[in-house]
């Protein structure tokens, strides 16, 4: 079953009702007015940020991220220990903001919309929001596409404003963004990168039995977390899910939890040292 902008509204919405440590609330909208929903859990001083679904056929991150902040929610108001961690303690120092699904409006063309769902990565505009961040910032196609088109220039797309306003806003210490797949953990950006970042990544790897990787061709620029590791100079990562042709099918969303589960929190662990 696919993951959908109507079953994040769903899970979200349980969320907000179950779990009095959780709070969902919207940074903003879409090109077609679909609100861009975030889940904070805690109230640490650490602040983390988790997204996923900036390429319209990789849904299952956000499917990952919304049963991910249910569970450590849930772990964190029980005071149960979560993949080995306190998840209350965790909570009490790190604040974590999930933001499910970046582009509501291109899952919602690849599940409904016909002939375009082996292909459409874009938004409701043809641009490709994970390269329409200001980090080298080129348009790899001239013109709007299913994927690959950076837009007429950088931050053009409400998605990419939001997204960027809210870090902004919130000054967040680390980033972890969202793709799929291949099992790999990207750190830097054209050689910038925070103090820790490859440590970070190296016990990410560890934790979850990928690998640490450089990103190649249209995947080194114009990506969220290049911009944020440009223009705060911390950390933040790309974590590529799973293995297998996107979209990858949320069936598979058992066999990559637990990997993905542990990068968030060694992620938030790594926020509380610093």
């Amino acid at each position: 079953m696919e993951y959908s902008y109507s079953r994040l509204l769903g899970d979200t919405k349980v969320i907000s009702e179950k779990y009095e440590n959780a709070a969902v609330f919207k940074i903003g909208e879409s090109v077609m007015g679909r609100e861009i929903l975030c889940v904070k859990i805690g109230g640490g001083h650490k602040k983390v940020l988790a997204a996923g679904a900036f390429h319209a056929l990789e849904y299952i991150t956000s499917a990952f991220l919304a049963k991910f902040a249910e569970e450590y929610a849930r772990a964190a108001m029980r005071g149960e220990m979560f993949f080995g961690r306190d998840a209350c303690l965790l909570s009490k120092n790190a604040s974590l903001f999930i933001v499910p699904m970046v582009n509501p409006d291109g899952v919602e063309i690849v599940l409904r919309g016909g002939d375009t769902k082996p292909v459409w990565q874009a938004n409701a505009r043809g641009v490709d929001i994970n390269h329409n961040f200001d980090a080298d910032w080129q348009s790899v196609k001239d013109a709007p596409s299913p994927s690959l088109y950076g837009g007429e220039k950088p931050m053009s797309e409400p998605e990419t404003k939001a997204l960027c306003g809210f870090i902004r806003r919130e000054r967040f210490d680390m980033l972890l963004c969202f793709h799929s797949q291949g099992e790999e953990i990207y750190y830097d950006f054209n050689g910038k990168t925070a103090p820790r970042s490859r440590e970070i990544a190296d016990e990410m790897a560890r934790e979850s039995g990928y690998k640490v990787g450089v990103p190649e061709g249209s995947a080194c620029f114009g990506g969220c977390k290049d911009w944020f590791i440009n223009e705060f100079g911390r950390e933040g990562f790309t974590i590529e899910m799973g293995r297998g042709v996107n979209p990858l099918p949320v069936s598979m969303l058992g066999e990559v939890y637990e990997p993905n589960a542990r990068i968030v929190l060694c992620g938030m662990e790594w926020a509380v040292r610093r």
